[in-house]
């Protein structure tokens, strides 16, 4: 008896329990229905929905909605602008402030006035340096305030900043034709050099903080000559030195431990800041314009000659090694990238390539006003004159 009152009670329980899960399902049916039948109601297009949480590879990604009204942006001038991605958000330089911006609404996460007269930023990781090139004021802050301004009592040159804050600066000699420096977040000194070989043209600095190299240019043999110098942050000498004839540097900038050489006509690569690797030896490439991806890596558009129509859009690895290339019929103004996406302004359309295949992704049309553009998410944030604004792709692109 007792063993047929606990299978009973046994039989009891497991009713009640899919008596349970049933409910639990027709509510969860009932709530689906009846979402569905409110966007129904509402006219919501359920697959636009999706779209933003999810991007075209099918991977979760929540796309927020740009504010109304957020754009146009008013720059407060229209001189010296120029606009940087800055992890996810966009950094805004002109002639007259700075200023971070949540591109979702355009709001002011940071903003300073920095009354240089010839402003030039450089960025890395949290932090952003800004030098007013031929004075003698420059000054490291981060996306959310500033660090310090500093005064010197020679006019600098250029500047880079690591992802650790240190900064690396060239400055004009009284002494010797130039002055290498670099100093820590907290302002210390930890590298200082002069230079007597020739005038510092450009300077970068590794993400650590680490490694440094400095370009000059002197006059040999009645020829302007470009050397470029390695060192090691704590060396009294340097790593390495390359004569570069007939080019004229662009940029220089760390992948790593190894470092990119931009010039006018050329292209270099330095593995472990000794060993040189021609990509585009000198005389070989017209560069047209270039910019470089999250992970530090070189985007290049380069011509065979100056006036030649053809280009082409290649991506450069750190070791030399060319990767995706792509022919380019129009001659382009600006390239960007964001993740996946390769961003080329034209005159009057911008394409968005994609990074590791190379194929079209999207066509969006502007005017020939466009000075910069960089593609987030959706949407293609474009600089002219003193505004900063969106364009949305066209339903027929």
């Amino acid at each position: 008896m007792p063993n047929n009152q606990r299978e009973t009670a046994r039989k009891a329980r497991k009713r009640n329990k899919e008596q349970k899960i049933q409910r639990i399902i027709w509510s969860v049916i009932f709530l689906v229905v009846a979402i569905l039948i409110v966007m129904k109601i509402v006219e919501v297009d359920f697959n636009s929905v999706k779209k933003r949480f999810v991007d075209d590879g099918g991977k979760l990604n929540v796309t927020e909605e740009i504010e109304v009204g957020a754009y146009p942006y008013q720059l407060d001038s229209s001189k010296n602008v120029d606009v940087v991605l800055q992890g996810d958000k966009l950094n805004v330089l002109t002639g007259t402030s700075c200023t971070i911006l949540n591109p979702k609404d355009a709001k002011q996460l940071y903003t300073f006035e920095h009354g240089y007269s010839n402003p030039i930023v450089s960025t890395a990781g949290n932090y952003f340096c800004t030098i007013d090139q031929g004075a003698t004021r420059f000054r490291l802050d981060t996306l959310q305030k500033d660090v310090y301004e500093q005064t010197l009592d020679d006019p600098v040159l250029c500047a880079d900043v690591s992802k650790t804050g240190s900064v690396v600066y060239a400055s004009t000699s009284k002494d010797n034709k130039s002055t290498l420096t670099v100093v820590n977040k907290s302002l210390k000194k930890v590298l200082s050099r002069e230079v007597n070989t020739g005038y510092i043209v450009a300077v970068a600095i590794d993400s650590a903080g680490k490694r440094c190299a400095y370009a000059t240019i002197n006059s040999k043999d009645a020829k302007l000559v470009t050397t470029l110098y390695t060192i090691n942050v704590g060396d009294e000498s340097e790593r390495a030195s390359f004569d570069l004839k007939s080019c004229n540097v662009l940029d220089m900038n760390y992948c790593g431990n190894d470092l990119y050489f931009v010039a006018d006509n050329a292209v270099y690569t330095i593995s472990n800041q000794k060993k040189q690797k021609e990509v585009f030896k000198t005389g070989s490439a017209n560069t047209v314009c270039f910019n470089y991806t999250k992970d530090d890596e070189l985007i290049y558009v380069y011509s065979d000659y100056s006036s030649a129509n053809e280009n082409h859009l290649v991506t450069v690895k750190s070791s030399g090694r060319l990767g995706k290339s792509r022919e380019l019929k129009k001659r382009p103004k600006y390239v960007s990238c964001n993740g996946n996406e390769i961003c080329v302004l034209f005159t009057n359309t911008i394409k968005i390539y994609s990074l590791s295949g190379g194929s079209d992704k999207a066509t969006y049309k502007c005017d020939d006003g466009v000075q910069t553009a960089h593609k987030l998410s959706s949407r293609v944030f474009v600089s002219k004159g003193q505004q900063l604004d969106i364009i949305e792709q066209s339903a027929d692109d």
